[in-house]
């Protein structure tokens, strides 16, 4: 035999040995039992809602105790898909190591608004859109949209789509533009502290609820929104720390450049 024929079949020696043991390690690693289960979430910017204990449970009730599985019988994709049906959680990672440890990554969800609809019920809507139907008790400190609301038979499943807004209608358009305020509510770091509520009245246009102060802030609805929150965010830097809020009753952001403000005992 030449000497490139034993080297092709050292070559194919090791080759088949290398296979053999990774099939070997991956039987022993498949039998090496669950020692532990790691739940971690992260909340970003929202307050808690989904506990690692509650969570915890729902997996015993829908899989059994993990620690009386071995490694082998741990199948990731389905423990990944159940958890991603939990409307909280915006992502779930399910993963494990060599030395028995399962691990479960979630990111919760980020309400940035609170609804109460005409039907009664209440929703948040997250920073990415998704309308989130509230059935408990999970409250988180975000801003309350209520008034002339309604989500009806809207497919939940679906993310809200904001960005073509003059061409909503309805209750779709009234809902793009809460989403719209919340989002520049949530990330803006003077709006942020000032904003408690949006109101939807019957007719016209939305009204903000400041935290502190009695007083309706009138806004909009148009292609005129970001022009509007501009002067509102002046106002509150500039304007209202010089002569104060409470002398208002209503601020008007609706005219183009200019703001209309009118004073306690006006009509």
């Amino acid at each position: 035999m030449s000497k490139r024929g034993k080297r092709i079949l050292v070559s194919l020696f090791f080759i088949i040995l290398l296979i053999i043991l990774i099939v070997c390690s991956n039987i022993y690693a498949g039998k090496i039992n669950v020692q532990n289960v790691n739940i971690k979430i992260s909340y970003g910017r929202s307050d808690t809602i989904i506990l690692s204990n509650n969570i915890n449970m729902s997996l015993k009730e829908e899989f059994g105790d993990f620690l009386t599985k071995q490694r082998k019988d741990i199948d990731i994709k389905k423990i990944e898909s159940f958890l991603n049906l939990n409307p909280y959680i915006e992502q779930a990672q399910v993963y494990q190591t060599l030395k028995g440890a399962l691990n479960i990554e979630i990111k919760q969800r980020e309400p940035i608004v609170r609804l109460y609809t005409l039907r009664n019920k209440e929703y948040y809507i997250d920073k990415l859109g998704k309308i989130i139907l509230i059935d408990d008790n999970q409250l988180t400190d975000v801003v309350i949209a209520s008034g002339n609301i309604d989500v009806g038979n809207k497919n939940l499943e679906n993310n809200l789509d904001t960005i073509d807004i003059e061409n909503k209608k309805g209750f779709d358009k009234t809902l793009s533009n809460i989403y719209y305020f919340a989002q520049k509510l949530a990330y803006d770091s003077i709006l942020s502290y000032q904003i408690d509520q949006i109101y939807v009245p019957n007719k016209g246009n939305f009204e903000l609820i400041p935290k502190i102060g009695n007083y309706i802030i009138r806004v909009g609805q148009n292609e005129d929104l970001e022009d509007e929150l501009i002067k509102l965010r002046y106002l509150y830097k500039e304007a209202f720390s010089r002569s104060g809020w409470d002398n208002y009753s209503v601020v008007d952001l609706r005219f183009r450049h200019q703001v209309v403000c009118t004073k306690k005992g006006e009509s």
